[in-house]
């Protein structure tokens, strides 16, 4: 095999790894490795991204031969002197874990040279109990934008924060955004049909590029979200292709009830209240009723029941119909994006962890800047021991969504404990707002990795008396869906940790 091959050569900093000729090579010539240190890093290249842990790399190293930790360390020297690794950027200590190769570059400024829009809240001039109907109508204007992959759109959450309104400080807004464009608008319902008026707004002078007023009625509504994208798209780009924008419409529902059941349904998803889910559910299924194609309605009614059922302790026969429904998703709306990330999720936790890659990857083809995408490919890649590699999408996606939900600091706790920060898991999980047993676990672990069992002790004291029945190891083993077994292990370490100096007398 030809040194020249992709699959076989691997750039470590200013050094390659020649896996097909068995070198490391640093300006083209052989660096001398005692064979031991070559075997290790050859180790660690096969798994690039995941936490080997010190009793693996010595397994894998020095089979049937018993050594100390000690000869490891040594090796590990000696390849980051040879790589000229003394930030320790290549090879990553992972404290009281192991090791991980990381092949990740310094961030990159993403989309270069393109222009971001935040679409703000519009401004609701009609009765109160409209105002998901028009969220969600302002909400579906993001998502058409997303589309074109020609504007860096910054998702919902973070431009929802700020309402449209008559007089704003908008060069303060887009500071906070980190938006060069702003599209506000106000909107009335009718008994015909909804009424809009929206402008695009230059950020840091509060110029009007374009502002213009829209009406429309029963399924026309659907194709004034389109008109209203197309023209704030154009007014940004001199030239677009229309097939491509073609492609990239999606089927609207047949039936207008049917949309502002699944707007409300979305409402109370996002909400945190004991039957919110259960709530959301019936909406949804109210809107497949209306129109039994509308796609994306059966993959929130997934979406739903996966969350009901509790995810990674979902019963195997209930994973099975969510699947079965968010395939159906898929099949009614193949350019979706959200239905393959409601399918990938659904697949993640029935432990199918390629088919799981392989949706969430066709999700962000179909829209690259879903925040919320990008975020859940963070999650999925610690499920699958790649924790750093999921801490750059987790800052990828916070670009994207500054002001974003709750469950990005919970998921990048996860990964950020996985790679052995503790402390910034803990600054991560204390922006959480609700205590539940689990996160107060994860508290407790992370306390007990860094030797405060004084604190571990005091919050495992907590769990006990607001969950008595709750078991945080058996929670620790089954209740999240990672892919090795010595991620399990590791959390479950931290617990049993958290778990004694509770039961210290």
């Amino acid at each position: 095999m030809s040194r020249e091959n992709p699959g076989h050569v691997l750039a470590l900093g200013s050094c390659e790894l020649d896996l097909a000729r068995g070198l490391l090579l640093c300006d083209g010539k052989p660096v001398a490795l005692r064979s031991k240190a070559f075997d290790l890093l050859t180790y660690l290249s096969r798994n690039v991204g995941r936490v080997a842990t010190k009793s693996e790399l010595m397994s894998a190293v020095w089979p049937d031969v018993f050594v100390t930790e000690d000869s490891l360390t040594q090796a590990v020297r000696e390849l980051r002197k040879a790589l000229h690794d003394e930030s320790q950027t290549i090879i990553r200590t992972v404290a009281k874990r192991g090791y991980i190769l990381s092949l990740l570059e310094a961030p990159k400024q993403e989309c270069s040279g393109y222009p971001s829009v935040a679409v703000l809240r519009f401004s609701n001039e009609g009765a109160p109990e409209d105002t998901p109907l028009i969220d969600g109508f302002a909400e579906d204007i993001v998502n058409a934008l997303a589309r074109f992959g020609t504007v860096v759109v910054l998702a919902r959450n973070s431009g929802f924060e700020f309402v449209s309104g008559s007089a704003s400080d908008w060069r303060a807004i887009g500071d906070s955004l980190g938006a060069t464009y702003l599209v506000r608008g106000r909107a009335t319902t009718r008994a015909d049909g909804m009424r809009v008026t929206v402008s695009l707004i230059i950020a840091s002078t509060g110029g009007v590029l374009w502002s213009e007023t829209f009406s429309a009625s029963g399924g026309e509504i659907f194709d004034m979200q389109e008109e209203i994208a197309h023209r704030v798209v154009n007014r940004l780009v001199a030239r677009l292709d229309d097939a491509g924008v073609k492609q990239a419409t999606p089927k609207p529902p047949d039936s207008l009830a049917a949309y502002e059941l699944f707007l409300r349904g979305l409402v109370r998803l996002r909400g945190y209240g004991d039957d919110d889910n259960e709530a959301a559910r019936g909406l949804f299924q109210a809107a497949v009723e209306k129109d039994p194609t509308y796609a994306l309605a059966h993959s929130y009614i997934a979406l739903a029941d996966l969350l009901i059922g509790g995810c990674a302790e979902a019963s195997p026969a209930l994973l099975g119909s969510v699947i079965d429904r968010a395939e159906c998703a898929v099949t009614l709306a193949p350019e979706e994006p959200r239905c393959h990330r409601v399918l990938a999720q659904a697949f993640l936790f029935a432990r199918r962890f390629e088919a799981a890659e392989h949706h969430l990857q066709r999700s962000l083809q179909l829209n690259p800047y879903d925040a919320d995408t990008i975020a859940q490919m963070g999650y999925l890649l610690t499920m699958r021991g790649r924790p750093l590699e999921a801490l750059a999408a987790f800052d990828g996606a916070i670009r994207i969504n500054p002001i974003h939900p709750d469950w990005y600091h919970a998921d990048r706790a996860i990964a950020l404990y996985s790679v052995g920060d503790y402390k910034a898991a803990l600054v991560s999980m204390s922006k959480l707002p609700l205590k539940t047993p689990w996160r107060l676990t994860r508290l407790a672990a992370c306390h007990a990795q860094l030797g405060d069992l004084g604190e571990a002790q005091r919050i495992m004291a907590e769990v006990k008396r607001i969950a008595p029945d709750y078991s945080p190891l058996e929670f620790a083993q089954t209740g999240i869906a990672f892919e090795h077994a010595s991620d399990v292990e590791h959390v479950i370490a931290g617990v049993a940790k958290a778990l004694a100096a509770y039961e210290q007398p």
